[in-house]
Order: C-alpha cells, then sequence, then structure tokens
C-alpha cells in the first residue's frame, strides 16, 4: 500500500506581495510543511498536527486542493491550501525543522517538483476565489484600513485595481466597518482602521457588471 503525504501551501499577504511558508529541514533543503499519515488520523487532522508542530501555526482553516501521485513512486500526495493573517502567527520551528520562513512567490528557494506544483496549483486557487468571496480578509490582521485591502486583492489578482471604485464596491457591500480609530504610522495622513463583519464581496464584482452591460446592448437586449 502506497504512503499518503500531505504537503500544505501555505499562503499570506506580506508587504504587498503573496509569500508562502517554508521550513528548512536538515541539509539546507526547503520544503513544505508536510506529513506521511497513517494510523486512523484523518489527512485534515493530521495536517494541522503538522503544521502546528513544525511551524508553530495553529488554529488555521484548511481547504483540500487535489490529489495527485508523487514523483519517484513516493507515494500519493494530499494538498491543502491555508490562508493566514502572518501577523497574528508567530514561526516556531519544531523538532527536525531547522528554520521557518516566509517566501515570496516571485522569488522561492529552489523546490521539488511536487512543492512547486503544489504552490502553483494553490496561487491559481486562490486568484480564482478573490473573484467571488471575500478571501483577502483571511490574509489580514484584525484591523486593516481599505488600503491594506486592496493591496491583497492586488497582490492576488497580480494587477492594479481602481482605487476610487474598489473602495466604493466594498463599503456599499457592507462586509466591513470601522473600529473606531486610526492608523497614525507610515507616511500620509492618518487612515481609518476597518474590520471584516461578514458577509459576501465580489473584487470583480465591477468589471462583472461591465460585461454583462456589454453584452445586453451587443445583443439586443437578450444576455447571454
Amino acid at each position: 500500500m502506497k504512503d499518503v503525504v500531505v504537503d500544505l501551501a501555505v499562503l499570506t499577504a506580506r508587504e504587498d506581495r503573496l509569500s508562502a511558508l517554508l521550513v528548512r529541514l536538515p541539509g539546507s533543503h526547503w520544503a513544505l510543511p508536510s506529513i506521511v499519515v497513517g494510523g486512523t488520523a484523518t489527512l485534515e487532522a493530521a495536517a494541522l498536527d503538522a503544521l502546528e508542530e513544525q511551524t508553530g501555526v495553529s488554529g488555521v482553516t484548511l481547504e483540500q486542493l487535489y490529489t495527485f501521485d508523487r514523483g519517484g513512486g513516493r507515494g500519493v500526495g494530499v494538498a491543502y491550501l491555508a490562508l493566514i493573517a502572518a501577523e497574528r502567527h508567530p514561526l516556531a520551528p519544531g523538532r527536525g525543522v531547522v528554520e521557518v520562513r516566509w517566501f515570496p512567490l516571485a522569488d522561492l528557494p529552489a523546490l521539488d517538483a511536487d512543492a512547486a506544483e503544489v504552490l502553483a496549483y494553490g496561487h491559481q486557487r486562490l486568484r480564482a476565489k478573490a473573484a467571488y468571496a471575500p478571501i483577502a480578509f483571511q490574509l489580514l490582521p484584525e484591523a486593516f484600513t481599505l488600503g491594506d485591502l486592496q493591496s491583497v486583492y492586488e497582490a492576488v489578482l497580480g494587477r492594479g485595481l481602481d482605487t476610487r471604485n474598489f473602495r466604493r464596491d466594498v463599503l456599499g457591500a457592507g462586509v466591513v466597518e470601522p473600529v473606531g480609530r486610526l492608523r497614525e504610522e507610515g507616511p500620509g495622513r492618518p487612515a481609518r482602521l476597518y474590520r471584516f463583519t461578514g458577509g459576501e464581496f465580489q473584487v470583480l464584482a465591477r468589471e462583472r457588471r461591465i460585461a454583462r452591460a456589454i453584452r445586453h446592448r451587443g445583443d439586443g437586449g437578450a444576455e447571454w
């Protein structure tokens, strides 16, 4: 029977860039947090335990991405995705781990092919979810500015967003509320801080409205 190995793509937004959590193993080998699952443990429970033991990160939500045959006949792999705010989770290398560190997705160290594929798939999944789910709030601290929120979505989507329209759509969706204080540090004027209140937000809502309007006009009044 083949071994089942769980690999974790843990992503955050730092300095306006998406970053992945990697562990350095003895021999200066960088890898994803992972574990060989045996016994009666469920895959998700084993993944959460491994993440905490290897990196110090706990209390997160996992999404299963896909199952694959690991290269070199090394068993079956199951990939999970976790989205976290780095500020909420101090890192602590566990037994057998030399170092835990965030790396920008655009500047990763050498990884084996399976790990690189898991990260690429996780990024693709995150970008797709950004169109219809409020995923950016999982990548932010509890209090954030609207500029912080926009920067996260721009990092995920890989392109800029119109600030005026973005802020109008966020506030119009009713998914944030002021926390009653300002962020004083940093350049420029103090910025109002918000928190997530729940609900749905589509970052591409405006683009979708425009596309529907264009189809409506071009079709003589009928939607596609």
